[in-house]
């Protein structure tokens, strides 16, 4: 039986091994590894819960080439249910991620089969379980006018609710469309930068104050390596982040999300769930590949070294 069900997109990514700086125009830097792993909000959403320890379902769409069998491959190595399509249409998305070593990094992507995905994909009888996550909303331009009827049906299933926005690429729907989806939200995953642009305020806690206003239950704001500050309509946690030798940055936003989902839907309690995710994307950061993805018991054991220091 499905805990989680999660739609969205679903990629692979290309990444460097972390450098000082970028090279000048028309030269090359010479790097020690490339790794390609899955990429994609709601892929990585996936792979991190199912890791963790919930059965999940996802529903995308790739193309019918060899990323999209290696993806398949993937899932069915990590015991998840793919509902994913193949199409001839598009080839499978890619992202390509030069990551430097501060932490930071910047993406090249190639949305391929992710900007056909819609409604026509899947069917909402594929919905199940105790929640469904919504990843990478701001790129779904064929689902998103579809996704007001996701939600609301996913509530009419009293399932929680979580929905990642991702506009890192800049902001491509309307306030007024997100508000009206945002009232079925139980769970919000913006970052920092995403909260200032979609709410105009520049304060971590205003920000989630003025999410909040939009209509969704709670708010779970990323703020890198200084943590996370989550808030409900009752009241706001800030949680300091866990420092670490950042390896690999690419998706650990997903995680972060993953992890919340998971601890949430265990205790009901944002600030543990808040911590736990903290916990999971500081462990995730320093690690490649599949390896981002630790089960539970990891991230415990990692929490607990943490807190002894």
């Amino acid at each position: 039986m499905t805990d989680v069900s999660v739609i969205g997109d679903v990629n692979v990514d290309l990444l460097s091994s972390p450098i000082v700086s970028y090279p000048k125009r028309d030269f090359q830097t010479l790097i020690p590894s490339i790794n390609l792993q899955i990429g994609g909000g709601a892929a990585n959403f996936a792979f991190a819960i199912s890791r963790l320890g919930l059965k999940t379902r996802l529903i995308g769409l790739v193309g019918n080439d060899i990323f999209g069998e290696y993806i398949g491959r993937k899932a069915e190595e990590f015991g998840i249910e793919s509902k994913i399509r193949k199409t001839n249409k598009e080839k499978t998305g890619i992202t390509v991620g030069i990551q430097l070593e501060d932490g930071s990094r910047s993406l090249l992507t190639f949305r391929g089969t992710n900007s056909l995905l819609s409604k026509k994909d899947f069917k909402l009888e594929d919905i199940e379980g105790k929640a469904i996550h919504i990843g990478g909303y701001n790129f779904l331009d064929k689902l998103r006018k579809d996704i007001y009827k996701i939600v609301k049906y996913a509530k009419k299933k009293k399932m929680l609710v979580s929905l990642e926005p991702d506009i890192k690429s800049g902001i491509r729907f309307g306030i007024k469309d997100l508000r009206k989806i945002l009232k079925f939200v139980d769970l919000f995953f913006p970052n920092r930068k995403e909260g200032e642009v979609l709410t105009g305020k520049k304060e971590k806690r205003e920000i989630v104050k003025s999410l909040l206003n939009l209509g969704c239950k709670v708010v779970a704001l990323k703020c890198r390596e200084k943590g996370c500050v989550v808030g409900s309509k009752n009241k706001i946690f800030t949680i300091k982040g866990i420092r670490v030798k950042a390896i690999n940055p690419t998706g650990i936003g997903d995680i972060f999300n993953a992890a919340f989902v998971f601890e949430y839907l265990k205790t009901g309690d944002i600030k543990k769930a808040g911590i736990f995710a903290n916990a999971a994307g500081a462990l995730a950061i320093t690690k490649t590949d599949e390896r981002r993805f630790a089960k539970e018991e990891e991230v415990i054991r990692f929490l607990r070294r943490w807190k002894t220091r």
